[in-house]
Parts: C-alpha cells; structure tokens; sequence
C-alpha cells in the first residue's frame, strides 16, 4: 500500500494543516498589526536610552560595517552607547573596532574567549541606559530600525522586541533558498507575537529593557543558542515580547552547505535541548498559554513532520524519474516525456492530495506576504521558486543532524 496512505501520514498532514489553518485566522484576525505605518518622528525628549552591545569573535572583515551602521542610525547620539566586547580575537578584529573610540558613541571592552553570552552579560554590566540590544558582529541594521522598534516599549508590557532579520546580499542558490525562508520567517514571527507565542529573540538586533536582567538574570550558554534561551525564561516568566516587522536587520548567511549545515544543526539541537532539558514544563502546560499549548509543541513535532514529508517528496520524485525512464528505455524519447504536457483532468484530486495542495498554497501565501512586508510590495522572485525546489530537500540533512546531536547530547560548536 500506498505510504501515503499510513495513518502517521494522515496525524501529520492533520496537525500542520490545523497549525496553519490557526495562523491563517490569526493574521485575518490581526491583519491591520501587519500594515506598514506612516514613518513619525517622536518628541525631543521622548527616547529611551539605548544600549547596543555587539560581541565579536574573529570578525575583522564585517565589523567594521557593523558599526558604522549603528553609528548610521536615525537615533539621538546622546541616547545611543555601543559597546564592542572582544571574545579573546586571534585576527585583527580588537584592532579594527579600537578605531572607532575616536567617537564617544563606542566603547570597546576585550575579554578571554568565554563565548558570546559572556560578552553580552559583560555588556549589560556596564550600561546604565533604558534599553540594552544586541547586535551580532556581521550584521548590519537599516538606518530606521531603532527608531520602529522603541515604539513598541510605550506599552508598559512589552519587555522586549525582535526586528525582521533578512538575508545580506544573497549570491548564490544556498543563500536565496535563505532569502525566501527568512521572509517567510518574518512573517510567521509577526504572528507569533500576535498570540504571545514567540520562542526566540535572535542575535541580530534584539532590544530588552535593561531592568529584566535584574528580575530573571543574564544570558546563560543555552547549548550554544543564547538567545533562544533567554526568549523561553522569559516567556517562563510570562513576560512579553513583540516583533518590529518594520525594523529591517540584515545578517551575512552561510554560504556553503557544510557552513548552513553547521548553523541550522546549532539552532535545532539548540531548541531541542532547551525545550527539553529546561523548559518541558511548559509543554501543553496552559500557564502559558499558546506559546505552552501550540508553539512549542508544533515546533518538536515539525521535525519529525518535515523529515518524513521530505523523505516522500524525495521517494515521488525517484518513482517518477525511475518510471519515465522506463518508458524512456522502451518506447523512445518522444512518448516517455508526454508528462511534461499538463492536461487537468489528470490532476489528482483525492482528499489526501488536496491537503497536499492546500499546504503548498498556503506556504506560497506565506512567501509573498513575508515579501511584502519585507520589500514593501508583493512581488515574485526566483529565490521563491529555489526555496519550493530545494528546501525541501535540504532541510532533512539538518534535522536529522539536530536529532543525533540531542540524543547523544554531543556540543555543537559554533564554527
């Protein structure tokens, strides 16, 4: 019979349909949220004092334009500090940033290498301002990214806000296949914020208010994903965070397989381990409402979700590729490769196939509003097309990966 016709298949194809089902009605619920506003300018007076502490580890071909974006910020000068810590370089990286103290903006601290959560507690020890950031040392913010993002603290309970982190200048098929999934990542971030369901607060330009680290400490190793953790002890704490989809950042992605590999490895057996190891008592726990009972449930399941829809997408396309290629041995090329002419009463349309269907739509409706927030217009781009050719293909590579790295609870380094 059929795999596809097993009843893990069917639980699976249930789950991630009702899953984006349930964002579907979110955004249609809270579509304006996701409008770009008017461009305003706040009151003299009326800006927090910002911190933004940008750790660096052998960065001496980026950091330099990380800081000249910061220093390029529609922000008041007297309310903005920069802090450059040092995590014990090897290159020239301590060199190249000490060339910006000329500017009383920048201070900059050097440290044995302890990793980036050390630096970032380092930081924080020395800010005395409203606000602290984050920003990670090859990435570099758009000028008015600051300026969208404060607006959101004028609410008393918002305790932190992430940016809409997007892909640095894509040039190759692995890094657009990036492009695409960072804008659909935009916009299912935004929707997370909507339910309170949001599970990260990346590296790239995160802002807190300054006084949570009092109340629930500092950053802490997190199995290599500092920021992940932090995110859960928040919500933990039932604090809340949004997202500035108007705040655009933009980082350096890997650029190989083997690096994309590494980091995607990272990020998920970072998840992982956290979910697991610290905070599996907020799984289907309703404390803590949907990030407990809907996100991080989804976001365990979805492994295993992704890894066995791949291995079918990647058993299709072998069964066809193997079975034109039978025709092609007896009948000739001509007749072997009248597949190619689409005819519409062949198109399956039996239930299971029509949920297939609908989630492929619902993941292009997801592209191209994640474009639209993100280029401020819809518009139709080849890292689309590579991201649904390809993604599917790869991803499997990391998931497994991340499986492997929790179960023997090995480290992931982060290079």
């Amino acid at each position: 019979m059929d795999s596809f016709l097993t009843p893990p298949i069917y639980f699976f194809l249930f789950l991630t349909t009702y899953f984006e089902v349930f964002l579907l009605v979110t955004y249609f619920e809270e579509k304006e949220h996701f409008l770009i506003p008017p461009k305003t300018k706040r009151m003299p007076g009326k800006y927090p004092s910002v911190t933004i502490i940008v750790p660096a580890w052998n960065e001496e071909r980026t950091i330099s334009g990380t800081i000249l974006s910061l220093l390029a910020l529609d922000y008041p000068k007297d309310k903005l500090k920069i802090f450059v810590i040092n995590d014990g370089s090897t290159d020239n990286t301590l060199e190249v940033a000490r060339e910006f103290e000329k500017n009383s903006q920048v201070r900059v601290f050097t440290q044995k290498n302890g990793g980036k959560f050390t630096c970032l507690n380092l930081g924080i020890s020395h800010s005395t301002s409203d606000l602290v950031g984050c920003l990670d040392a090859d990435s570099y913010v758009a000028t008015d990214a600051l300026q969208e993002m404060i607006s959101y603290f004028d609410n008393a309970e918002v305790m932190a806000v992430t940016p809409s982190v997007q892909i640095h200048k894509p040039n190759n098929v692995i890094q657009r296949v990036q492009a695409a999934e960072y804008m659909i990542g935009e916009f299912t971030r935004k929707l997370f914020s909507r339910f309170n369901g949001l599970y990260v607060t990346p590296g790239p330009f995160s802002i807190y208010r300054r006084s949570i680290f009092a109340k629930i400490g500092g950053f802490v190793h997190g199995y290599s994903t500092e920021d992940m953790e932090m995110a859960l002890r928040m919500q933990s704490h039932r604090m809340k965070i949004e997202n500035a989809h108007t705040a655009l950042v933009y980082t350096v992605s890997p650029a190989t397989p083997s690096a994309l590999y590494k980091q995607r490895v990272r990020w998920v057996s970072g998840f992982l381990k956290n979910a697991f190891f610290k905070y599996r008592h907020m799984f289907l726990h309703p404390r803590y409402g949907n990030l407990g009972m809907i996100t991080m449930p989804f976001a365990f399941i979805s492994i295993f979700i992704s890894i066995s829809f791949s291995a079918l997408y990647a058993k299709n396309l072998y069964s066809i590729a193997y079975e034109r290629y039978l025709q092609y041995s007896a009948l000739g090329f001509h007749p072997a490769f009248r597949w190619l002419q689409f005819d519409w009463f062949s198109l399956n349309l039996e239930f299971r196939r029509l949920l297939v269907y609908v989630l492929l739509f619902t993941t292009i409706f997801f592209i191209l509003m994640g474009t639209r927030m993100v280029l401020r217009k819809f518009t139709v781009t080849r890292d689309m097309l590579y991201f649904l050719l390809l993604y599917g293909l790869i991803a499997p590579f990391w998931l497994v990966g991340s499986l492997v790295k929790f179960v023997s609870s090995k480290e992931v380094r982060w290079r």
